[in-house]
């Protein structure tokens, strides 16, 4: 949800609160921390794991490409006084090539990581959603909202350790 969408939100349900105190009693609305709900459930701390166990599968494989590279530097550094000049410029240029090729496996590293995490966070964030839902059409919730939406609600207003134990139990 974007923030223009958000704004619209909580514009609607303000305008319906105190535009109609008599109707104001009688809504029923929840608030959730999406945040905390992924983060707690048992398939937000199982997809945490993985996707830390494959943040460090890729440092570790950049940090033995870079330990390779700087090596290789060293090497370099110090036959570049007995090397002819075309092939100190061939071995810059191979050593400028290998540099951009670790540069590009690190951004690349990145990318993939914030992709699985996305890909993740938008599963779980579905699955959420519709346990939402399901209990909101169950208590006969009339609005719940992100609380990410919400500058201030009273404590008995949360349902997220309700969303996360339904959600555990699935």
């Amino acid at each position: 949800m974007n923030a223009r969408s958000i704004c619209l939100v909580s514009a609607i349900s303000c305008a319906l609160i105190l535009g109609r105190p008599a109707l104001a009693k009688d809504l029923r609305i929840g608030v959730v921390n999406m945040e905390r709900a992924v983060r707690e459930t048992e398939e937000g701390r199982a997809a945490e794991g993985k996707l830390m166990d494959m943040k460090k599968k890729l440092e570790n494989e950049l940090q033995r490409k870079l330990k390779e590279f700087q090596d290789d530097q060293e090497k370099l550094r110090k036959a570049m006084s007995i090397l002819k000049d075309d092939e100190k410029r061939k071995r810059a240029a191979e050593s400028q090539k290998r540099y951009e090729d670790l540069q590009k496996r690190y951004l690349d590293a990145e990318r993939e990581l914030m992709d699985q995490k996305t890909k993740v966070m938008l599963k779980i964030t579905d699955r959420l959603n519709k346990v939402i839902q399901s209990i909101a059409e169950k208590e006969k919730y009339d609005y719940v909202f992100n609380n990410a939406a919400v500058l201030w609600a009273p404590r008995h207003v949360d349902m997220t350790n309700e969303v996360i134990r339904a959600l555990n139990k699935k």
